[in-house]
């Protein structure tokens, strides 16, 4: 609890009270010449007990330079109570210290109330600030048993005994010779003490039951008290023997200081070592990693040697295996350049067709006349390619024939060892087409030679007079050739396949081109 919140915690003129209640007028005077608050004792002295309270009240709640000044010495005169209340729990606090009358009793109200505004507990302060209201309160009501302490020991009041009470004389004092009047006032007056004989009586009743309820709570408090000081002895005793464990332990590190510095060294010897052991470590690492690139490299070496004699002999093979597939090519050329001139000759003599077409002349000649040619190598790998899906020949030859007579439906197919086509060949068959089949051909390279491109361009042409539309599924740029010989032979030139896999220069020369989507995949 700080000075500050006792001023906004406090009303004025109940501070004024509390620190009337708890300091005396030459406490306060010279509380007021340490603050610098007037010139000299002089004029201290001709002020009046109620100014110079007024002015300390003003100078403590209105200036700064004062408040230090006056809780360190309130602390001070309070230093009984302020340890006594630091002791108590909050609620041994709100037992002992109910009300306020009980404080006043045992003259501690304003020491205690000030030990319990400077706590840190909150609890407690603010248990201090209502005891204050109600001290002030029951201070100003005229039925509060305190002013009427005040008002019956003010002086030139009689005091009359018990005793003297009890021998009043109950006769008439005109019998004694006194006069009526001047008997009768001594019997009022006698009367009137004996009334505040009664009051005082009753009055030193409430205070000993207070003192007596006041004594319950000091035994009660007593009793917690002795529960706490053999907590304290039985502390100290604990703090005694570790104590003594330390004294022993001194004792016994002062016995191995020699040897706790042997082991530094030793300890420092020892990492010098490591550190050697580091060192002569990372070396044999990088030795054995040197040994161990050397010997990667002479084994990489010797790679490097195999591969350079194997590609020397590589190079020498393909050499003999270009040389000897220039001359394939040449015979090749050959063969398809006289294969191109037999075809010339059929296209411009063969008079077969009319008998043929004469044979044929059941069938509906309002329809077009369609032959199907497919490139089945083509088509499936620019199927994997591009969509790792197959081609769904049926729908296929469906979509594309639709309505016009299909005169023939070729497939040329090259047979691959280990890939066995039986069912697939045979699914051909069984829904129309006419299977053209060859085997794989390898090469003494290693490389392998599978095409219909001369077979496909022969059977077009050795078929052109039977069909009105040739539809070319395959987007081979080779066939660019006969689709220009068919289109001068006026028949029509399809072409079906996928639109990434399809020469632009096929593509412009067909009549229509027929673009593979997602619908013919499987």
């Amino acid at each position: 609890m700080t000075k500050t919140n006792i001023k906004l915690n406090i009303q004025q003129d109940q501070l004024k009270w509390f620190l009337a209640t708890l300091l005396n007028e030459r406490e306060i005077s010279q509380l007021l010449m340490q603050s610098d608050q007037v010139i000299d004792l002089d004029t201290i002295q001709s002020l009046s007990k109620q100014e110079i309270l007024n002015r300390f009240v003003t100078a403590f709640v209105k200036q700064f330079q004062i408040d230090e000044i006056v809780v360190e010495h309130l602390s001070q005169k309070a230093a009984t109570a302020i340890s006594r209340v630091g002791f108590m729990e909050v609620d041994e606090i709100h037992n002992f210290f109910k009300t306020p009358e009980s404080l006043f009793e045992t003259g501690e109200f304003g020491e205690v109330v000030w030990a319990l505004l400077i706590d840190s507990r909150e609890d407690v302060s603010l248990h201090g600030y209502n005891l204050i209201s109600q001290a002030y309160e029951n201070r100003k009501s005229p039925n509060d048993d305190s002013v009427q302490q005040d008002t019956t020991n003010l002086p030139n009041q009689p005091q009359i005994t018990t005793s003297e009470s009890q021998v009043i004389p109950t006769q008439n004092t005109s019998e004694l010779g006194v006069p009526q009047s001047e008997g009768d006032n001594q019997q009022s007056e006698l009367e009137q003490a004996l009334s505040n004989l009664r009051e005082q009586y009753s009055t030193l009743g409430k205070k000993n039951k207070r003192l007596e309820l006041h004594c319950q709570y000091l035994l009660e408090e007593n009793e917690i008290l002795k529960g706490k000081v053999n907590t304290f002895i039985e502390k100290e005793k604990e703090l005694a023997y570790l104590q003594q464990e330390n004294k022993v332990l001194q004792e016994n590190s002062v016995l191995h200081a020699e040897t706790n510095e042997k082991l530094l060294n030793l300890d420092e010897e020892h990492k010098q070592l490591l550190r050697k052991y580091e060192e002569i470590s990372t070396q044999l690492n990088e030795l054995g990693q040197i040994k161990a690139s050397k010997e990667t490299f002479m084994v990489e070496l010797k790679l490097v040697e195999e591969a350079v004699y194997k590609e020397k002999q590589t190079l020498e093979q393909l050499k003999t295996d270009m040389q000897l597939h220039f001359d394939m090519i040449e015979k090749s050329h050959e063969i398809s350049q006289n294969a191109l001139n037999q075809i010339r000759q059929t296209v411009n003599y063969i008079d077969v067709a009319d008998v043929e077409i004469i044979a044929d002349s059941e069938i509906d000649s309002a329809q077009p006349r369609v032959g199907v040619f497919v490139d089945v190598q083509n088509m499936f790998y620019a199927a994997k390619d591009r969509f790792e899906r197959r081609v769904d020949y049926i729908k296929l030859l469906d979509l594309i024939v639709g309505p016009r007579q299909l005169i023939a439906a070729y497939a040329y197919i090259v047979q691959i060892p280990e890939i066995k086509q039986g069912n697939f060949i045979s699914l051909l068959e069984h829904n129309g087409y006419t299977i053209r089949s060859k085997d794989l051909r390898l090469r003494g390279d290693g490389s392998a030679k599978g095409d219909w491109d001369v077979g496909i361009a022969v059977d077009v042409v050795s078929m052109l007079g039977k069909l009105d539309v040739v539809i070319l599924a395959s987007g081979d740029g080779d066939f660019c050739p006969l689709a220009d010989l068919i289109k001068q032979q006026n028949k029509r030139i399809e072409i079906v396949a996928f639109e990434h896999n399809t020469s632009m220069d096929l593509q412009t020369m067909a009549d229509q081109f027929f673009p593979i989507g997602e619908e013919l995949l499987m």
